[in-house]
């Protein structure tokens, strides 16, 4: 598969446009290579991921977190520095799909809430908003002009075909068609929320305990606890990474539990009264999403990719003295 064809079928689930300012999603390291047929995945693009990933014969990388933040010379022999040589030198492509992926409710990002069977699922913290348009063609056209759009019903008379489209599908279909050949609206009541975070209610209210059992069989890690334990838990919210943030949201919104990482000292004493949060660390909601994406990956690009999903490492480990 040519890399550009693997890049926009990414990015049909992680699209550039949800890419936060600060954030730096895309190719990180570019690469001559042209013909992609084993593709991994992973968490982080470490030296040591790079590494098996080329040991696994792979034409492409792609990776939740970006190579780096912010612009960055490889002016000292450094894991940066090994990191570029390394996949240079092997002709690997490396790509960032962050905040991209992380603000699709539609993708891996919302992973718990499948595996909870959360109900009336809806974005914490909404970011932007597209709405479809409604667009009728009037004039006869060159049909293989269109044939990538899927129509919404055929018509008769004057019209020859009816389409709902997106705001990316919208500028690709008005590039090829003539000016006044078609007519639009925008459909108001059919969009797209998109944003960080996830809240729903379970399909029952369960007692603290039942729902705890349950979510160890998903999230066997040690938890941290903020707030009192609730006796009943029914709506559930929670953000990958470090969401803590939208805590405050989340219990606006009446959720009764809120699952993040990454939260400081001063954060959790600011949660104290809020509501209930546990801080199952960074690593492992993330590394779920990036092993789901994976597998779905592997049935959508079978059998022209062999798709290879890479584990990865919480940087931190448990310590408890005995005696």
């Amino acid at each position: 598969m040519h890399p550009e064809k693997l890049i926009a079928h990414i990015e049909t689930t992680a699209p550039l446009f949800l890419a936060e300012p600060w954030d730096k999603c895309g190719v990180q390291i570019a690469s001559q290579a042209t013909d992609i047929r084993i593709l991994c995945v992973a968490l982080d693009p470490t030296l040591e991921t790079i590494q098996q990933a080329i040991d696994l014969g792979a034409d492409f990388l792609l990776c939740h977190h970006p190579v780096t933040l912010s612009p960055k010379l490889p002016n000292k022999v450094d894991d940066f520095h090994r990191m570029l040589s390394l996949a240079l030198g092997r002709g690997l492509w490396v790509y960032s799909a962050h905040t991209t992926v992380d603000a699709n409710p539609q993708g891996p990002v919302h992973w718990l809430a499948r595996r909870l069977g959360l109900l009336e699922t809806r974005v914490l913290e909404v970011t932007q908003v597209q709405t479809q348009t409604y667009v009728r063609l009037l004039k006869h056209v060159d049909t293989r002009i269109i044939e990538n759009f899927t129509q919404y019903s055929h018509s008769t008379g004057e019209s020859i075909g009816e389409f709902l489209l997106w705001p990316k599908e919208l500028d690709s279909f008005q590039r090829q068609l003539p000016a006044g050949s078609y007519i639009q609206q925008p459909v108001p009541f059919n969009d797209h929320q998109f944003g960080f975070g996830c809240i729903g209610t379970l399909p029952t209210t369960l007692p603290w305990s039942e729902f705890a059992g349950q979510l160890a069989q998903i999230l066997p890690v040690s938890w941290r606890m903020i707030g009192t334990v609730p006796e009943h838990i029914r709506s559930v919210a929670y953000c990958p990474g470090s969401g803590a943030d939208f805590a405050p949201r989340a219990f606006a919104l009446g959720a009764d539990i809120f699952l993040t990482g990454d939260l400081k000292y001063h954060q959790a004493q600011a949660l104290e009264g809020k509501g209930f949060t546990l801080d199952v660390g960074h690593f492992y909601l993330e590394e779920a999403m990036m092993q789901t994406w994976s597998d779905d990956l592997a049935r959508e690009l079978a059998p022209d990719v062999q798709v290879l999903f890479i584990s990865g490492r919480d940087p931190f480990t448990m310590y408890c003295q005995q005696g």
